[in-house]
């Protein structure tokens, strides 16, 4: 399968999806669909791959792509030409948005009306800083009145940390203490249940998980922890009919 949708109850106006590394144009080590240029896979074949991608799905115009550096900064696209950012939200037809990973979580938030659209690239850094706070500051709509998908992501039995990243979480988000299994002298840490724990105490209740590990899935996604020399699968959020007023 190339391209994995939302599996969430958004409005009929918005689609969501993460591409797979599955097929392609880009040769070894970013076989296939590698959509990231910052990886140094050959950028004609990163175009190409984009340019497929955009056919796919049909998209209004090219993504909205960031430059990210696991920061907290979010931009409102259509208004800010700024790129440097982990996170985006649009309110435009004509503004995709897109987030590169390959193990953080990319995060998708939409209002539930239908107007209004978010993505968010967070590691545990831009996690625990809050990059999901912030981008949810900056929106319209209240948190009762939105809703998010959390797409492949490194999953927790896959993902080992220190006690720096335990001490972190659990002292600024005490409910996060239940997504964390000792290991030996480490943790496992489960990201995706932490960044729901973040969410539904914004008043994000209604967060839907793909369920589906980077790490594992390592045929169908890219995984920097598996391999460091990798490419990135793209999450993307966009309106495929005017947005609601």
């Amino acid at each position: 399968m190339d391209i994995r949708f939302a599996d969430w109850p958004a409005p009929k106006n918005i689609s969501a999806a993460t591409t797979t590394r599955l097929s392609g144009f880009s040769l070894p080590p970013y076989e296939y669909n590698n959509l990231a240029f910052h990886v140094d896979d050959n950028p004609e074949h990163v175009e190409k791959n984009r340019a497929r991608l955009r056919q796919q799905l049909q998209l209004p115009n090219e993504p909205a792509w960031l430059n990210q550096t696991h920061s907290t900064e979010c931009v409102l696209v259509e208004m800010d030409n700024n790129r440097n950012a982990d996170a985006a939200i649009s309110r435009s037809l004509q503004h995709p948005l897109a987030i590169l990973t390959a193990d953080c979580l990319p995060i998708t938030i939409c209002s539930k009306q239908g107007n209004e659209i978010a993505a968010i690239h967070a590691g545990w850094r831009g996690l625990y800083n809050g990059i999901v706070e912030n981008t949810l500051q900056q929106m319209q709509n209240e948190g009762m009145d939105l809703m998010a998908w959390i797409g492949p992501a490194i999953c927790h039995q896959c993902y080992e940390v220190g006690e720096e990243v335990y001490t972190s979480f659990t002292a600024k988000y005490p409910e996060s203490t239940a997504a964390f299994e000792p290991r030996n002298s480490k943790w496992l840490a489960n990201l995706p249940k932490i960044a729901e724990f973040v969410l539904n105490s914004q008043g994000v209740h209604s967060v839907y998980q793909s369920g589906l590990c980077t790490f594992e899935l390592n045929d169908e996604f890219f995984s920097y922890r598996r391999t460091a020399q990798t490419g990135r699968i793209a999450t993307l959020i966009w309106f495929n009919e005017q947005p609601e007023d």
